[in-house]
């Protein structure tokens, strides 16, 4: 007897026809069609311990490639253990499709003791993210269809599909091999817009491009517009290698200290592309006090954002910055004492801050050459080191949950960025405070054997809300404890452990970890640094 398609296989070969061939999963008792259509169509399904890891591996994928990532979760506490990630993935606009059962049409909202149920699963998303609950496969289809075109022309971000039970187990009924939508391309500002914004770039001598992840889909427009003007580019955290960092005009992650935000104030003409400029970047809720501004944005509700903008540009943010290029006469004049001043003056700032951490970075650069990319977290060795004191070489290679400024990020979001296969080596460096909140995920690259140097620096604890606590007169509590042994979690787990005590035994550790078939925990206490 022949198997009908189920609405199931319809959703995933929708999802195929638009070039996903890997899925984030994890299986429970509802969702099992799922993967029985995931093994149909021939998808690659990778798995975790939890699901808040599986979205982080999943939006860390997503930002690699560049391309959908999809999560599959069972109901209740399966997609309510993902929500965490999908507000990362919000809080960066990376494309994110989640995917979950909910009650059968028969008890929705009835509130009957059925298993996982929530009083409205679907509200409790639909309060996050853009949300449907099908109710046939051609709602399905058509939310996806839909998703995709917005996702072409507009700002990304994550989305949520329900699939009622009844309704995923049922027999499909939309062909997911028809046509394909065009998918739509953004337009361009109008000419008069481009004209008076390339204007005012032409006689500012003070000039800073601001680049943002919004950036990311074409770095080298903000390359080619930054060297049209001679003006240095000053970048997000995550839109941090935008521009290769150890590029002449590259002022790194910068937004974030006073000095870097003291020279966006000196500049005459500032070009932000991508970003909102947020205090979670900016580190400041204070006015930046910005002179000429010219806004790029995808988002029309982004081009006044936190900064007013008298040249609006709405539009994707390549095309944008090359048709302001291609307006900008060759050998325009900057001031340069002026831009000779403003690397020393960021340099202070940063070892001041984050100076533990730099020859560590250093020895990071020297062991990896080759794409590498550096999966952080909420945490001092993230923000204090690798934001700072590591080069990234190109875009999407310092992976960082800004904005959100959750913890536990960096070992799955390492993961998915292994899995992607874009990268010669993928690390992930964070504190003990961050490690701890996803620690399971290390026996998920271990079982995947993936090639994965985890460096975990510790300090004791919750060591930036200690400083807050202490700044504020609070007696230091909740923030202090043992790390545990490193070395010996990491072997229990399948991979490989070890602790050092000094910068050469760190670089061995690296060199080894760097050809070991699986994780390495490279535990470094920095008491005793």
């Amino acid at each position: 007897m022949t198997r009908s398609a189920t609405v199931a296989e319809a959703v995933l070969r929708r999802l195929k026809a638009f070039g996903v061939d890997t899925v984030f999963g994890i299986p429970g008792t509802h969702n099992l069609e799922l993967f029985r259509a995931a093994d149909l169509v021939g998808m690659q399904v990778i798995t975790a311990h939890h699901e808040q890891g599986l979205g982080f591996a999943a939006d860390a994928y997503a930002r690699v490639t560049g391309r959908p990532a999809v999560l599959l979760t069972t109901t209740g506490p399966g997609i309510t253990n993902a929500t965490t990630a999908l507000a990362t993935s919000l809080a960066a606009s990376v494309p994110v499709m989640a995917i979950a059962p909910g009650p059968p049409e028969t008890i929705h909202r009835l509130n009957v003791g059925w298993l996982h149920e929530l009083p409205s699963q679907i509200d409790h998303l639909a309060t996050l993210l853009p949300s449907c609950r099908a109710g046939s496969g051609k709602e399905a289809v058509d939310f996806i269809d839909h998703t995709m075109t917005r996702w072409a022309v507009g700002r990304q971000g994550p989305v949520y599909l329900e699939l009622p039970l009844d309704v995923l187990e049922s027999d499909a009924d939309v062909d997911p091999a028809k046509l394909l939508p065009d998918l739509p391309v953004a337009e361009l500002p109008a000419v008069e817009a481009v004209a008076a914004a390339a204007g005012a770039l032409s006689r500012s001598r003070r000039t800073v491009v601001v680049a943002g992840r919004g950036t990311a889909s074409d770095p080298a427009a903000v390359q080619l517009l930054a060297e049209r003007l001679g003006a240095p580019v000053i970048t997000t955290a995550n839109a941090k290698g935008i521009i290769d960092e150890r590029h002449e005009l590259s002022l790194g992650v910068a937004l974030r200290l006073a000095a870097g935000r003291d020279i966006l104030c000196e500049a005459e003409c500032v070009v932000v592309a991508g970003s909102d400029l947020g205090s979670s970047e900016t580190w400041t809720s204070e006015p930046l006090g910005l002179k000429t501004v010219i806004r790029i944005d995808i988002d029309e509700r982004q081009l006044q954002k936190n900064a007013s903008s008298e040249y609006p540009l709405l539009g994707d943010s390549g095309p944008c910055l090359r048709a302001l290029s291609a307006r900008i006469s060759e050998g325009l004049e900057q001031d340069e004492r002026w831009l000779a001043s403003l690397r020393p003056r960021l340099r202070e700032q940063i070892v001041a801050e984050g100076g533990p951490y730099a020859a560590f970075h250093q020895i990071i650069s020297e062991t990896f050459s080759g794409i590498t990319i550096i999966a952080g977290d909420s945490s001092q060795a993230t923000y204090f080191g690798t934001a700072y004191f590591w080069p990234a070489a190109g875009a999407n290679r310092f992976l960082y949950p800004a904005g959100y400024g959750t913890l536990g990020y960096a070992l799955p979001g390492a993961i998915g960025a292994s899995v992607a296969e874009v990268a010669d080596h993928v690390l992930a460096v964070t504190g003990e405070g961050g490690l701890m909140f996803s620690i399971q995920e290390f026996a998920t690259a271990a079982r995947m054997n993936l090639c994965i140097p985890v460096v975990v620096f510790s300090n004791g604890g919750f060591n930036e809300i200690r400083e807050g606590m202490v700044a504020r007169g609070i007696p230091p509590m909740a923030v202090e404890f043992s790390p545990p042994d490193f070395v010996q979690l990491a072997r229990g787990f399948g991979g490989e452990g070890v602790e050092v005590d000094s910068l050469e035994a760190f670089r061995e550790a690296l060199q080894k970890a760097s050809i070991f078939d699986g994780p390495t925990l490279i535990h470094v206490p920095l008491g005793k640094f």
